[in-house]
C-alpha cells in the first residue's frame, strides 16, 4: 500500500514537471506561438503588475505573428555591406480587446528550443509594428538608445519615440542610415559606455520576466507541497501499523 501511494505521488510529480517543461518551451518559433504564447500573455494579465504593461484585466488575448529581430554586423557599420544577421529573438504584438497594447518576445533557449523571452517594449511599438505589418521589412533593435527600426529595402523609418527622437519622423533612405550608423558605431570607444558593450542588435537588457518566473515558481512550489504530503502521509501510515502491532 505504502508503495502504491509513493508511486503515485512520484508519477504525479513527474507529470507536473514534464508538464511545466513543455509548457514554456517549442521545438520552433511556430510550435511556441500557437501552443504556448497567449498563456504566457495571461500569466501577465493576471498578474498584480500587468497595469504596468498597459493591460487591463480582460483576458481576451491574442498574439500576433512573430517576427524576427535583425542587428548589424561589421559589415553593415563599416558600410562594405547593406546586409543585416538575424537573430534568433522573435517579436509580435500582444492585443487586448483587440487592441494592440504591448509586444512580446521569444527566443532560442540553452535546450535549443524556443520559450518566452520578455514583455513590455511599449505600446507606441505595438502599435507601430500593427500598422507596418508582419510583411513591411526587417526589425531592427539600437539597444544603447531603446530605439526600434523598420528596414524596407531602401527604406528606413523609426517605430517608436527613441527612434523618431533620431532619425526623425520622415523615412530615411538606407544609404543615409549605414552612415548615421557608422558615425553612432564605428568607434569601439564610443560603443563602450560605463564599461559595458552596448552594441546593437538584440534585446539587451531584458524587461522584467513576470510571467513566466511566477509560474516556475507557482510549479515548484506545488511539487514541493506534493513531497511534504507524500512524506506526512508515509509517516501517519508507518504510525498506524506500529500502532496495530502494539495493540
Amino acid at each position: 500500500m505504502n508503495r502504491s501511494i509513493l508511486l503515485a505521488c512520484t508519477l504525479l510529480l513527474f507529470f507536473i514537471l514534464t508538464a511545466f517543461e513543455s509548457e514554456r518551451e517549442g521545438g520552433s518559433i511556430g510550435q511556441y506561438a500557437e501552443e504556448h504564447a497567449v498563456q504566457d500573455m495571461l500569466d501577465i494579465v493576471r498578474g498584480g503588475n500587468h497595469a504596468d504593461y498597459h493591460f487591463s484585466t480582460s483576458e481576451d488575448i491574442r498574439v500576433g505573428p512573430f517576427q524576427s529581430s535583425w542587428s548589424y554586423g561589421e559589415a553593415f557599420i563599416d558600410q562594405k555591406s547593406d546586409a543585416l544577421e538575424q537573430t534568433d529573438e522573435w517579436y509580435a504584438v500582444v492585443y487586448q480587446d483587440d487592441k494592440p497594447v504591448n509586444v512580446m518576445a521569444a527566443s532560442r533557449n540553452e535546450n535549443g528550443k524556443y520559450s518566452f523571452m520578455g514583455v513590455g517594449f511599449g505600446q507606441d511599438l505595438a502599435v507601430a509594428m500593427d500598422e507596418a505589418g508582419t510583411e513591411a521589412g526587417k526589425l531592427v533593435y539600437e539597444f544603447p538608445a531603446d530605439a526600434w527600426f523598420m528596414i524596407e529595402e531602401d527604406s528606413v523609418y523609426g517605430l517608436n519615440q527613441p527612434a523618431e527622437s533620431l532619425i526623425g519622423k520622415e523615412d530615411w533612405s538606407l544609404t543615409r542610415y549605414m552612415e548615421y550608423v557608422h558615425e553612432r558605431y564605428s568607434d569601439s570607444e564610443v560603443i563602450m559606455e560605463h564599461g559595458q558593450n552596448t552594441a546593437t542588435g538584440g534585446a539587451g537588457a531584458l524587461p522584467e520576466q513576470g510571467g513566466a518566473e511566477r509560474s516556475g515558481l507557482v510549479y515548484v512550489g506545488l511539487c514541493t507541497l506534493i513531497m511534504v504530503v507524500v512524506v506526512m502521509s508515509y509517516r501517519m501510515m508507518r504510525r498506524r501499523s506500529s500502532e496495530s502491532h502494539k495493540v
